[in-house]
C-alpha cells in the first residue's frame, strides 16, 4: 500500500518532527466548512544520527528551537495518521521511533489519582511538570490540556489531552469528526442497542457513514458512562473556549474509571532536583483495561456506494452480463490529503493507516458484522482509463464541487485479509457458484474474517459443553468455529450454518432478515441440533439452496 502524505507538510528534503498538537478551529472557512482543524506543531530534525541514536531523539538540541517551529492545519480526521514523536519527510511518514518505551503496571485510573492539567503548570512554583530546559516541544502551547496520573515514589505521568483522543477514540476518521463538533448526541453514532448483561453480547446499528473499525469504541460509550462523558467533553470544551475569544484546546480524560496497564513511548523529565520524575506520553501503544461486552456484533450503513474492491472475503461474483461497466476515476499514485471539502460526486474510499494492536482485551473477545459476498454490490462500475486520476482526497463529510476524493482513514486491529478457514473453503465454493441469490455472511468477525466461535449454549452453572471444543493436541483445545451465510431471493430469506467438525455439519434455517436479534437464535438452534445429532449427512449446500427456493 502506497504511503498516505498530508499535502500542509512541509515537502522538502528535511526531516520534519511532530512536536505537539496545538489548538482546534475552523482555520479558513473559504476551503473547509464541514470539519475542524489543529494546528500541528513541526520542529525541523538537524541532528544527522537522530534516526538511530536515542540521546540524539531525546536531546533539544537535535531540532530546531521552538521558536521557529513549523506550524500547520491539519483536519482532525487526519489524527489517526499522527502521532507526537513521528517523523515526516516530503509530506509522508518515514520514522516512527520509541523514545523511551515504556509499561506502566497496574495504574489506578480514578479522579482520586489523575487530574486535568495545563502543559505550561508549575506546581507550586516548585517547578514546571515540562520544564523546557528538557522539552521545549510544547512551549508554544502550554494551555494545552494533559491528563496527569499519579504514579509511585511521588512520580506522575503526563498524557496530552490530543493523545488521549487520538488513541482511545481515533480509530477512524469518521468518529473522530462527529466528536469534535458539538453537540455530540448518542444517534450521531449508533441506533438499535440491545445488550444483555449476564451474556455479555452486544449489538449495535452503526450510524450512516460510522466506520466498522470504530465498533468496539463505540460499544465502549454505549456501555460505559465515564466513555460517553469524555467523549461529549472534547467538543463540548471547544466550543466553550472559542465563545469567549480563547484558543479551543480540547479537555478530555480517560473513558473509563478502575485498573489497567499502559504501555507508551515519550520522555522521562526531572521535577526539580530529582530525575526521572515526570514521563511525558508521546503516544500511547497500550491499553489493558477490558471493555464492558464480550461479543458486539454490529451492522454499518453507508449513504453512498463504495468503489468496488477485490477483498479476500468477497466471491467476487461478475453482474448478470458479466461485464462491468467502467465509469469512475482511479486515484493517483502520489494522491495527497488536502485541507478541503471533498466532492459529494466522488465515491468515498476507505484507507487503512497502521495495524496495531492498542487494546489486548479485544484479542480475546468475538467482533463481527454482516458481509455482502454476491448481490448489487458486485455490480458497481469500475474504473475508466479515459478518466484522469483523482489528485487529491480529503477526510470528512463531502460538501463540495472540488475534484477531491473523500477519504476514511480506519486504523485495524488485524493483520488484513485472511484466507477462508480450512473447513469452510469446500461450503464457500460451492455456493459461489449459485446466480440469482444475494449471498450475505453474518458472521465476518475480527478473527478470522468469515466466522465466530460457538460458544452460545452453556448449562444453568455457565459450563459450556465439552462437545463445542476441538482437540488440536493433547491438552489443547479450542471452540468449534461457526459460519452464517444468508441466501435471499426476492420476498424468501434463509440461513446457512456451517459448524467446524471433521465432516461440516450444515443447518439452514428459515429466517426474515429483519431482526438483529435474530442470529443469536439462530446460532443457538444450530448449536442445540449439532449436540442433538453431531454427525449428519448433507448433500451440496447450493443444491440444498436451489431446492428449497425452487419448492416455495
Amino acid at each position: 500500500m502506497l504511503p498516505i502524505s498530508i499535502s500542509s507538510f512541509p515537502n522538502d528534503q528535511f526531516q520534519w518532527r511532530v512536536d505537539w498538537f496545538g489548538d482546534i478551529a475552523f482555520p479558513d472557512r473559504t476551503a473547509r466548512r464541514k470539519q475542524p482543524s489543529v494546528f500541528v506543531h513541526l520542529s525541523k530534525v538537524l541532528n544527522a544520527a537522530f534516526s538511530n541514536d536515542l540521546e540524539a531523539q531525546l536531546s533539544p538540541n537535535s531540532t530546531s528551537q521552538a521558536r521557529f517551529q513549523r506550524k500547520v492545519w491539519v483536519s482532525v480526521g487526519t489524527l489517526p495518521l499522527l502521532r507526537v514523536g513521528d517523523i515526516w519527510r516530503n509530506t509522508a511518514l518515514e520514522f516512527q521511533h520509541d523514545y523511551e518505551l515504556e509499561t506502566f503496571e497496574n495504574l489506578q485510573i480514578d479522579r482520586n489519582h489523575s487530574s486535568l492539567i495545563k502543559a505550561g503548570i508549575n506546581i507550586d512554583d516548585k517547578g514546571y511538570l515540562l520544564p523546557i530546559a528538557e522539552h521545549p516541544w510544547h512551549m508554544q502551547c502550554t494551555q494545552s490540556y494533559c491528563v496527569m496520573v499519579n504514579l509511585p515514589d511521588e512520580r506522575r505521568l503526563i498524557i496530552p489531552c490530543m493523545e488521549l483522543i487520538r488513541f482511545y477514540f481515533g480509530s477512524s476518521s469518521s468518529l473522530l469528526s462527529k466528536l469534535f463538533m458539538p453537540a455530540l448526541s448518542r444517534e450521531m453514532l449508533y441506533s438499535n442497542s440491545h445488550f444483555n448483561q449476564f451474556s455479555g453480547k452486544l449489538n449495535l446499528d452503526l450510524a450512516t457513514d460510522i466506520s466498522g473499525a470504530s465498533a468496539a469504541d463505540i460499544g465502549r460509550l454505549r456501555l460505559d458512562h465515564q466513555a460517553w462523558l469524555a467523549a461529549l467533553q472534547i467538543g463540548t470544551s471547544c466550543l466553550a473556549a472559542s465563545t469567549t475569544g480563547q484558543q479551543a484546546y480540547p479537555k478530555t480524560f480517560f473513558p473509563f474509571e478502575g485498573q489497567t496497564t499502559l504501555i507508551a513511548s515519550g520522555k522521562w523529565l526531572s521535577f526539580g532536583d530529582k530525575p526521572k520524575s515526570t514521563f511525558v506520553v508521546y503516544n500511547l501503544r497500550s491499553c489493558s483495561h477490558p471493555f464492558p461486552f464480550k461479543t458486539l456484533r454490529y451492522e454499518t450503513h453507508s449513504s453512498r456506494p463504495k468503489l468496488p474492491t477485490r477483498s479476500s472475503t468477497q466471491m467476487n461474483v461478475p453482474p448478470a452480463d458479466g461485464i462491468y461497466k467502467p465509469r469512475g476515476a482511479a486515484d493517483a499514485r502520489d494522491q495527497g490529503l488536502v485541507e478541503q471539502d471533498a466532492s459529494d460526486n466522488l465515491a468515498p474510499k476507505t484507507k487503512k493507516v497502521r495495524f496495531e494492536s492498542k487494546f489486548p482485551d479485544l484479542k480475546r473477545k468475538t467482533i463481527w458484522k454482516n458481509l455482502t459476498l454476491t448481490g448489487e454490490s458486485n455490480s458497481l462500475p469500475g474504473i475508466n482509463p479515459k478518466i484522469p486520476p483523482v489528485q487529491h482526497a480529503s477526510v470528512g463529510e463531502p460538501s463540495s464541487s472540488r475534484r477531491v476524493r473523500p477519504i476514511e482513514l480506519v486504523v485495524l486491529q488485524d493483520g488484513g485479509r485472511k484466507p477462508i478457514p480450512e473447513f469452510l473453503r469446500a461450503t464457500i465454493t460451492d455456493v459461489s457458484s449459485l446466480t440469482g441469490f444475494d449471498i450475505e455472511l453474518l458472521s465476518a468477525s475480527e478473527d478470522d474474517g468469515w466466522t465466530v466461535p460457538v460458544t452460545l449454549l452453556s448449562d444453568e452453572a455457565g459450563e459450556i459443553d465439552a462437545r463445542l471444543f476441538l482437540e488440536l493436541a493433547e491438552g489443547v483445545q479450542q471452540f468449534r468455529r461457526a459460519c452464517v451465510l444468508a441466501f435471499k431471493k426476492d420476498a424468501e430469506h434463509l440461513c446457512a450454518v456451517v459448524i467446524e467438525a471433521e465432516l461440516p455439519q450444515v443447518k439452514l434455517y428459515p429466517t426474515t432478515g429483519q431482526d438483529s436479534e435474530e442470529i443469536w437464535h439462530t446460532l443457538k438452534c444450530a448449536t442445540s441440533d449439532f449436540l442433538a445429532k453431531p454427525e449428519v449427512e448433507f448433500e451440496s449446500l447450493s443444491a440444498q439452496i436451489n431446492w428449497v427456493f425452487g419448492a416455495q
